[in-house]
């Protein structure tokens, strides 16, 4: 393929660094390959095993080692079918059905063991905080199935063909997950505040609006940073900044768009350093009874409010077989989607 894979570039997030020495990670760049646009239209080819691999070696040349590169998309798992062999002849129909159920195989595989290997960001600084918290000391396996979990049914980025009872259910499933991840692979002092966390993501997803395409849109909130020298009683930055500096406020935006949109030639680090210092300092200048901007607080109690689905009762978590039985025919979800889903959860958790 002749691919500019620019074109797949979804931007880059700082993130909480994790690990140490040579395997320290600090930032997540992300691509998307799709087949078609949001729009139904064709942007590349079906790709190849081959290709899929060769994509992502070639991108990940182009970062350090303090970098996570996520891929995502439909055009990963699709498989161009091959029509001939090495020595040229071509496959009859059964050879090529055969390669083609191999070549499937491989690749499901190769995606769900590479799908949850990147961190995710809550975008939320509490939630972000108490999620890593409470995955403190927990195994690889453990933390690359709660990144699939949210990802694929918590906070999906795409409900295409869904009713909003299989989304709700969808997001009903994730939660069994996570429990019994808490259940069975994580202590006591980490187990209430993994589900604390993890329900409050449930909740950003169900807050979350589905466009005429299929993608879902998620208005989760940073949250109030608390800065040096600030009280106790601290406000948002971005919510004083919008109502009090309105021009400070827009050049932050657009720095944040300009390293988004991974612009070169441009001292992100320094502008970034500048324009963050002086709105720190014209917060702690200003008058002790600055009123919080509401929008914070009122989004947050809307959350707060949010009923999780109670779409499964008396479930089981005392083993996979168990689990699978107990949550058959509770659902819009069918019994094949639940037994397909539980064999992948256990593939993420290496049972």
């Amino acid at each position: 393929m002749n691919i500019d894979y620019s074109q797949f570039y979804r931007g880059t997030t700082n993130i909480p660094s994790y690990g140490s020495g040579a395997y320290k990670k600090d930032t997540l760049v992300k691509y998307e390959f799709n087949t078609t646009d949001e729009h139904g239209n064709k942007v590349m080819d079906k790709m190849s095993r081959e290709d899929t691999l060769q994509a992502m070696k070639d991108i990940r040349s182009q970062y350090g080692d303090s970098v996570i590169v996520e891929f995502s998309g439909d055009g990963l798992a699709a498989l161009a079918g091959g029509g001939k062999f090495m020595s040229g002849r071509a496959m009859t129909e059964e050879e090529a059905a055969k390669r083609a159920a191999r070549d499937a195989a491989f690749q499901a595989e190769n995606v769900i063991q590479h799908e949850n290997t990147h961190r995710i960001v809550i975008p939320n600084y509490e939630t972000n905080e108490q999620l890593y918290n409470s995955l403190a000391g927990a195994g690889d396996n453990v933390i690359s199935s709660t990144m699939g979990i949210i990802s694929n049914y918590l906070m999906p980025g795409d409900a295409s063909g869904l009713s909003e009872q299989e989304r709700q259910d969808m997001a009903a499933f994730g939660l069994e997950a996570a429990r019994y991840l808490a259940e069975n692979y994580l202590d006591e002092s980490h187990a209430a505040d993994f589900m604390s966390a993890m329900e409050t993501v449930a909740k950003y997803g169900l807050n979350g609006s589905v466009s005429d395409g299929g993608k879902v849109i998620y208005n989760v909130q940073e949250g109030q940073v608390r800065m040096s020298g600030v009280p106790g009683s601290y406000v948002d930055m971005e919510g004083w900044l919008k109502a009090n500096d309105t021009e400070l406020y827009n050049q932050i935006n657009e720095l944040n768009q300009s390293i988004i949109n991974h612009k070169d030639g441009e001292n992100h680090s320094a502008k970034f350093i500048e324009l963050y210092t002086k709105a720190a300092k014209k917060i702690l200048d200003a008058s002790s009874d600055t009123k919080k901007d509401s929008g914070y607080a009122d989004w947050k109690e809307k959350v707060e409010k949010t009923k999780l689905p109670a779409t499964f009762q008396n479930v089981k978590y005392n083993g996979f077989q168990s689990f699978l039985e107990s949550l058959q025919n509770q659902s819009s979800l069918s019994n094949s989607w639940i037994s397909a889903n539980i064999s992948r959860f256990m593939k993420w958790l290496a049972v």
